[in-house]
């Protein structure tokens, strides 16, 4: 019977990930190596405008309860520094961002270090390969990502998965504020890790999210340069 019972709930969580599978939008030449998803398939897709270029993406979204969207693109070149600017308002409180299934962030930028693992070992690998079937999967690598926080301390560092440190940059005080933050990601790497990291950064994911229930959604905006300067 457990194992049964087992079996179900697997089961089950693969096909809630076959139904709401993010839709996916084809690149062309304009977008510059981004490509897009999104979740939303009952509500329709946030409304979005967006600008592409070499290196960033400029995103202004109208942000409904229960959709979100996701930006990505593998980078072809190193690079030492990062301009991250964000706004949204209103914040509406979330879950507990510890936990990888409750960490639904606002608004949050990933940097991808593809080429870079932590030591787990064959039971640790196996254990996070089931969490991440539960809570959904992450690009493999290790990854930093600067999130918008809807419940914890500004200025937080901490790991949210085994291979994923996040950095709190701005919290419900500062909706509707715009904040830019400057930043050498092998830095937060080293500070995160305690070793600086084997490569450079492969890949950008650029996410934002709105939960559902309410009546009222969300204004984001979203800037990405990489390299700052």
């Amino acid at each position: 019977m457990p194992d049964r019972k087992r079996m179900s709930g697997i089961a089950a969580v693969l096909a809630a990930a076959i139904l709401f599978a993010a839709p996916a939008f084809p690149q062309d030449e304009a977008s510059h190596g981004w490509s897009r998803s999104g979740i939303g398939l009952l509500e329709g897709l946030p409304e979005i405008r967006a600008g592409y270029s070499d290196n960033g993406i400029a995103l202004e979204l109208k942000m409904r309860p229960g959709t979100g969207v996701v930006f990505s693109r593998d980078v072809p070149a190193a690079f030492d520094n990062v301009l991250l600017r964000m706004s949204t308002d209103p914040v509406r409180p979330g879950g507990n961002e510890y936990l990888p299934g409750n960490a639904d962030f606002p608004v949050s930028v990933t940097l991808v270090y593809g080429r870079d693992r932590l030591k787990l070992g064959w039971t640790g690998r196996f254990l996070l390969f089931f969490k991440e079937l539960r809570n959904g999967f992450r690009p493999s690598g290790i990854r930093l990502t600067y999130a918008w926080g809807t419940r914890l301390p500004v200025g937080s560092m901490y790991r949210l998965w085994e291979e994923e440190t996040v950095f709190i940059l701005a919290g419900p005080e500062e909706a509707g504020k715009t904040i830019s933050s400057a930043r050498r990601p092998a830095d937060d790497f080293q500070a995160a890790y305690g070793r600086p990291p084997k490569g450079g950064v492969t890949k950008v994911l650029v996410r934002a999210e709105m939960p559902s229930g309410g009546k009222n959604g969300a204004n984001t905006a979203i800037t990405v340069r990489f390299p700052a300067d």
